[in-house]
């Protein structure tokens, strides 16, 4: 039988989200019926005329590719975003020693809470990077798998000599950790979700929530938006993704994708799939923690 619950989680750019609140106003109708409308019109015009509606909406870097392929466009971002990180391997952790009292006040806040959270649990942690946070988590979890598609931070966290009866490393694609063995209590995510497409959020969480068992945990914490933070926020139209032009010690430059939120849009992306829900906002990072449903 045809699941009619699933949710589509709909991402607006602001001028778009401006522009049609301005529309409900000026004609009385919700914002919910004139997307339904747009919705019906657009899937009626692409029955009569296929893809060729769409080619003066998309950006010219999805014009690169062809409309019935854009999955080529995905996986090209995907292969940025790990080549930049591959890249920063070495450097990655000087964003943890900024000398700024308050960004290491909430450090110390996401630190205690993960803390507790992983006590006795078995974790599973997503985008570990070069093992940072599994270093902390390693203090009171009962064991972890921390997975990470690069190789190059792999080595670091593994040099790091934490327990290997207690931790292991292995290198995974977070798209795909339905194949790893064994089942957990524990999901972390830490600093990664940012970096996924906003189309792809629901694919994750459906995800990683199949590889806890019952009554699990859940913890995800990222950075908020602090202008002229990290480097220039690039916005583009009909993009619902926001981007990154970050600089490297080398000199390097990469564009990256990169997402921010606020308590709102996370409330609205966990609150339907999830229990006992906390949200943490502060002003460098946020947290969520959540059992899952």
């Amino acid at each position: 039988m045809e699941d009619k619950s699933k949710r589509l989680s709909v991402y607006l750019p602001e001028k778009a989200k401006t522009e049609l609140e301005q529309m409900a106003a000026d004609t009385g109708l919700s914002m919910t019926q004139l997307v339904v409308m747009a919705t019906h019109g657009l899937l009626a015009n692409y029955k009569t005329a296929g893809n060729a509606i769409f080619s003066e909406l998309v950006s010219p870097r999805q014009q690169a590719y062809p409309l019935a392929d854009n999955a080529k466009a995905v996986r090209a971002t995907a292969s940025t975003l790990e080549n930049y990180y591959g890249a920063r391997a070495h450097e990655y952790e000087r964003i943890y020693y900024r000398d700024d009292p308050n960004y290491q006040q909430e450090l110390t806040i996401l630190a205690a809470s993960l803390k507790e959270q992983s006590r006795d649990r078995n974790v599973l942690e997503i985008a570990c990077g070069t093992g940072y946070w599994t270093a902390i988590i390693s203090e009171t979890a009962d064991h972890i798998v921390g997975v990470d598609i690069r190789p190059e931070v792999i080595e670091i966290a593994r040099e790091k000599g934490m327990p290997k009866d207690k931790v292991r490393f292995i290198e995974w694609d977070a798209y795909q950790i339905e194949e790893i063995e064994g089942r957990f209590d524990l999901g972390i995510a830490n600093f990664w979700f940012s970096h996924i497409p906003k189309n792809k959020i629901e694919d994750f969480l459906t995800g990683l929530h199949n590889k806890l068992t019952t009554g699990s945990r859940v913890f995800m914490a990222d950075n908020v938006y602090v202008e002229g933070r990290g480097g220039q926020l690039i916005r583009r139209d009909h993009s619902e993704d926001t981007y990154k032009l970050r600089e490297l010690s080398d000199g390097s430059q990469h564009e990256v994708l990169k997402n921010y939120y606020s308590y709102e849009e996370l409330r609205d992306i966990f609150e339907p799939v999830s229990e006992e829900l906390n949200i943490f906002m502060g002003q460098s990072f946020w947290y969520v923690s959540y059992t899952v449903k």
